[in-house]
């Protein structure tokens, strides 16, 4: 094998044989026991019924040393029988698999003995996954902080939340030095503080390793792979760039809704597993009216208070703030999110004026003060962010040392995604953001949720005003 490859797949099938039921299978064991028992000329006579199931077919892929890889496809295309056949878990059909360096599968659960405490496991698992003893013992303190389930690591396993056993197992995986990481859709493990945890490891493995990725999200294939695979049938589709991929994936099940609607699509076609658009005139008629949709959103939503459970009290996240980075200086005491009317947030649907205001204690004289915030999603992206460099350029600014001052940031809450999201605070100080020093960084300030939203695909959504489709004539067909 070249050094530059990691994982060659050369005409690789998977083949099973199906039953239609429980009776033939049961017939199937009696016969082949009877083929061990008696002579060949009278079980030469017995028939086996079953049909052949392909669930991958002549697959061949080469994927390069450092590379990312995602793999997509709706439920029974082969993804995950691709990815086991790879790490050794499965035995392929016909073809061949070279695989150059250690693989580690997120497979929480696999490899953990209920009856045993989670420190027990940890040495279990990491046995397993190739670690002696001296290398586990060495590693064990870390492994336990970054799986954070407190005293229940000297507990059984077998009283964890899976939540519990999710974070053991990643913890360890993370620390068995692995050359190619494959996850079959595991990576949402715990509250979004594990999460970004885990989304951290993964992008600094990205550096140095190769890893795989089966997932039905396409955003997080476009955010962790930088070429991805679509199987169909066990047969690959399409396979390049994971932004041409993905787009081809999701054209193809859009024109597939369409069809199950028997609805025609004469501005598509498909070509060598690509979808493609054609130029095709808009059908709109019978009807004089001028407007099909005047969709509008009010841009100043009412705050919203709802008893929604959320991970912990937002007051008691504020007094646990935690320096992440930086040379000192300073301290963010508090940090705080309120709306328009000064009412403490505990969960924002999109839309509505907000308030966050940062609390700093100047231990030294700070010269070009730089207050900031970011808001990051689950896979530890930002979505947006600001700071006070806006209103400080071109002014000599000064804090002298044991003041406390605040930064009030007021604007109005873009739409996001259903689910929870963080807010990073930072301090630094310098004339321009590129040379600025970092003093300190909290990068888990709150828990933002989200409980409402408009915006169906991509990261965030645009407050629209209002979508207008006008035309002469307009058919207007009832539901």
């Amino acid at each position: 094998m070249r050094d530059e490859v990691a994982i060659r797949i050369e005409n690789v099938s998977k083949c099973y044989r199906l039953r239609k039921s429980p009776d033939e299978k049961l017939s199937f064991l009696i016969k082949k026991l009877f083929r061990k028992l008696l002579p060949s000329q009278i079980t030469n006579e017995f028939t086996d019924d079953y049909h052949q199931f392909h669930a991958l077919k002549d697959i061949s892929l080469e994927i390069k040393k450092g590379e990312s890889w995602g793999f997509v496809g709706v439920n029974g295309s082969g993804k995950s029988t691709l990815l086991k056949i790879i790490s050794g878990n499965l035995r392929l059909s016909s073809g061949r698999v070279e695989v150059d360096g250690k693989v580690a599968i997120l497979n929480y659960g696999n490899g953990f003995n209920g009856e045993f405490t989670g420190r027990e496991n940890i040495f279990i698992k990491a046995a397993l996954l190739g670690l002696s003893k001296k290398q586990i013992q060495e590693r064990l303190t870390s492994i336990i902080e970054f799986a954070d389930i407190g005293d229940f690591i000297n507990q059984p396993v077998k009283t964890y939340s899976s939540g519990m056993v999710a974070r053991l197992g990643f913890a360890i995986m993370a620390h068995v030095d692995a050359d190619i990481i494959i996850t079959d859709e595991a990576l949402a493990v715990g509250d979004i503080f594990f999460v970004q945890k885990c989304m951290n490891f993964i992008r600094g493995f990205l550096s140095k390793g190769t890893f795989l990725f089966v997932s039905h999200s396409i955003n997080d294939v476009l955010s962790l792979c930088q070429q991805a695979v679509w199987l169909e049938h066990g047969v690959i589709k399409a396979i390049g760039p994971a932004s041409r991929v993905t787009q081809a994936y999701l054209d193809a099940r859009h024109l597939e809704y369409a069809k199950n609607l028997n609805l025609e699509e004469p501005g598509h076609q498909q070509q060598d597993g690509i979808i493609e658009e054609v130029k095709s005139e808009l059908f709109i008629g019978q009807s004089d009216l001028s407007r099909l949709m005047d969709y509008q959103i009010s841009p100043n939503l009412n705050s919203v208070q709802t008893n929604y459970p959320i991970r912990n009290n937002i007051e008691i996240l504020y007094n646990e703030l935690k320096a992440s980075a930086g040379v000192g200086g300073v301290k963010i005491s508090k940090v705080t999110f309120y709306d328009e009317n000064d009412k403490l947030l505990s969960s924002i649907m999109g839309c509505e004026t907000v308030k966050l205001t940062l609390e700093v204690l100047a231990e030294n004289e700070l010269t070009h003060p730089i207050t900031g915030f970011q808001v990051i999603d689950g896979l530890g992206q930002v979505l947006f962010a600001s700071n006070s460099k806006l209103v400080t350029k071109n002014k000599h600014v000064v804090i002298k040392a044991g003041t406390v001052f605040e930064t009030e940031f007021t604007f109005q809450m873009p739409l996001l995604p259903v689910g929870d999201y963080t807010v990073r605070a930072a301090v630094a100080i310098g004339e321009e953001e590129g040379d600025s020093v970092l003093l300190q960084t909290i990068d888990n300030a709150f828990l933002l949720r989200s409980i409402a939203s408009y915006t169906k695909h991509g990261l965030i959504g645009v407050p629209m005003q209002s979508i207008e489709i006008v035309a002469p004539s307009i058919n207007l067909l009832a539901s």
